[in-house]
């Protein structure tokens, strides 16, 4: 699935001080890279950034609801188990990240690349999603309950345990995953695709017993 990269200039504004950027912050960010930064204990609502670059970045006990992310990618960072409720990402890109535990509840999501990341127990519940490929990422436990889904791709994702409850599946091809214990209703599976392996265990919901 082809997704539409951020959109960067050519050169960035080497930012050494993500901290003060972020604390001073009074409009929207532009066109800053930020490298092996360390950002602990920031809160603060409906930042914007725009045309930013972060690469071995790591952010702890950080709060950033309602926050807009346009045309931004996320190399080799640690997002784990910061907030990030209601935000707006649009062309952004993650990849090698760790995401354990993020909230990411009822965010909008448009031109998004997940690419080989850890994300277990992340909080994707009440999302909108459009536009979306999902490669080789570890998702096992995660909530994507309630959510839109509009042309997403999942290619060899780890699903266990995961919760799809009310979101509907239709068009979803599922067969390159894990979805082992997944949860969701059987009404959401109607027009999705999943391989024979992933058929049976899916048939438990029915309640159906097949025999050997």
């Amino acid at each position: 699935m082809k997704i539409v990269s951020p959109r960067l200039p050519k050169q960035l504004h080497d930012n050494n001080d993500l901290y003060g950027t972020i604390e001073h912050y009074s409009e929207e960010i532009e066109e800053q890279a930020f490298t092996n930064q360390t950002l602990m204990d920031s809160v603060k609502s409906q930042l914007a950034f725009q045309s930013c670059s972060f690469s071995h970045c790591i952010f702890r006990e950080c709060e950033f609801k309602k926050a807009r992310f346009c045309d931004v990618e996320f190399k080799n960072c640690d997002l784990s188990n910061i907030k990030l409720q209601d935000a707006s990402f649009c062309r952004v890109t993650f990849t090698d990240c760790k995401l354990m535990g993020t909230n990411l509840t009822g965010s909008s999501f448009n031109q998004i690349l997940f690419q080989q990341c850890s994300a277990p127990y992340a909080l994707l519940s009440a999302s909108k999603m459009r536009n979306m490929y999902f490669d080789k990422n570890d998702f096992h436990g995660s909530a994507f309950d309630s959510c839109l889904l509009e042309h997403i791709a999942f290619d060899s994702c780890i699903f266990t345990e995961a919760d799809f409850s009310q979101t509907a599946l239709k068009y979803i091809d599922l067969s390159s995953c894990e979805i082992n214990a997944i949860h969701l209703n059987v009404s959401d599976l109607r027009g999705a695709t999943v391989n024979s392996i992933q058929a049976l265990e899916l048939s438990k919901l029915l309640g159906i017993i097949i025999k050997e």
